[in-house]
């Protein structure tokens, strides 16, 4: 396989996301700031000129890549559903705060191993560990090295989790911010993490996020 950069972009925030709302398969739109993360994102992508851009199909996540292939007009969103995030059940519009108070043995049990004990009428990590294979088929046998693919912080995990070969737990703490970038490489002596969570972008004010070049 010829050597191929993916570039793993969490969807801009939402404003469940500043409420520390579950959102899980509710299609819940950007907020401001979100847009204004993704417009900055796009600026920072047009220098690295991406061959291609996959995305779940869940508002956020389409609308953040949509903004992206605005910069970039030689590509557009390609929707896959098992790019979708993972399925929260009955938590899913809840809080934290609300979920950890009216049921704490659960949320506890779900936090220190989410994909081990998913919330009532959660999606298994059987589930998710069978679609997010199969989108990495497709994405990985698509013509062209440099890949970028939005989704989620649940689904970007279990990717991380699955192409480096790594445990459940401990991928599940790795912060992966609204609108951050995570690099991974794939080729013929195997897959690497570049870079992790570089959300530079979005903290800029004022600057020029184009001239901000991703890690090598």
């Amino acid at each position: 396989m010829p050597k191929k950069r993916l570039l793993l972009v969490r969807h801009g925030k939402t404003e469940w996301n500043g409420l520390s709302r579950f959102q899980g398969k509710s299609d819940v739109p950007l907020n401001d700031e979100g847009k204004c993360q993704a417009e900055l994102l796009a600026a920072r992508l047009e220098a690295w000129q991406p061959d291609a851009l996959f995305s779940s199909p869940l508002s956020r996540a389409r609308e953040t890549a949509e903004t992206l292939a605005s910069r970039n007009p030689g590509i557009s969103p390609v929707l896959l559903e098992e790019l979708s995030e993972i399925g929260f059940g009955s938590w899913e519009g809840r809080s934290i705060h609300e979920i950890e108070s009216a049921d704490p043995e659960s949320f506890r049990r779900w936090k220190d191993s989410p994909f081990d004990y998913p919330p009532p009428g959660g999606e298994s990590f059987a589930s998710v560990e069978s679609r997010v294979r199969s989108a990495l088929g497709e994405i990985l046998s698509k013509s062209g090295e440099r890949i970028v693919v939005v989704s989620h912080g649940g689904i970007l995990r279990a990717m991380l989790a699955l192409l480096l070969d790594l445990p459940l737990r401990p991928v599940w703490k790795m912060k992966i911010a609204n609108c951050s970038v995570t690099g991974i490489d794939v080729g013929r002596k195997g897959t690497s993490l570049a870079f992790l969570n570089d959300d530079l972008h979005a903290r800029m004010s004022g600057a020029e996020p184009e001239k901000l070049l991703f890690p090598v």
